[in-house]
């Protein structure tokens, strides 16, 4: 039976739920979602994105998902049926989701970098699937932003995804953007922004 140590601050992984029974250990699950992520990655953010792609609704979000994560996990692009110890109750995860993308319509005021950072911090506060929700939650925020003409948050995933200094700081922006406080999220979001990023011809 495949065991995986808890990272701080993460949802406990259960590996009954892996289609592949041969992945035993963080290194080989991480080397197998990084493979289904990268596709996604190559969809949405290394080439045009439509509103027609990513429609930002409640559908889409679980395709997302389902895209970045299906290779790997059986309940991919599934909300949990169950309660974890982050996120809402399992009961109140459909409406939350429904909720969060009726808000972005009126976040057109806010700076885009704002906006992103606030989709991240919503979508991964209510923590819809039983795994993958900050990766999920991350990318997200970046094909908003690609949907917008803005360079995407380029985030040390490593860091993010392991104990470190990155990590706590991540997680402490994360812990106040729960309080309303989403200052060091923003600040993050602009740190982490690819400033380099060759013009498109929209011609």
């Amino acid at each position: 039976m495949a065991e995986f140590v808890p990272i701080p601050g993460e949802t406990p992984i259960d590996p009954s739920g892996l289609i592949d029974r041969n992945i035993r250990n963080r290194r080989q699950l991480n080397e197998a979602e990084g493979k289904n992520i990268a596709e996604a990655v190559y969809k949405y953010l290394l080439g045009e994105v439509t509103p027609e792609m990513a429609p930002f609704d409640f559908v889409w979000s679980l395709e997302l998902h389902r895209e970045m994560f299906g290779q790997v996990w059986q309940w991919a692009g599934k909300t949990r049926q169950l309660d974890l110890n982050l996120g809402v109750t399992w009961q109140q995860v459909e409406q939350k989701l429904y909720s969060l993308f009726q808000d972005l319509p009126y976040w057109k005021d806010m700076d885009l970098v704002e906006q992103a950072a606030r989709l991240h911090h919503g979508a991964v506060a209510i923590h819809p699937f039983e795994n993958g929700n900050g990766r999920w939650s991350r990318m997200l925020a970046n094909i908003w932003l690609k949907l917008h003409d803005s360079p995407p948050t380029v985030w040390p995933e490593q860091a993010v995804g392991e104990t470190s200094v990155i990590r706590e700081e991540y997680l402490a922006a994360v812990k106040a953007a729960d309080q309303m406080d989403f200052a060091p999220l923003i600040a993050l979001h602009k740190k982490y922004t690819a400033e380099d990023v060759p013009e498109t011809d929209d011609g």
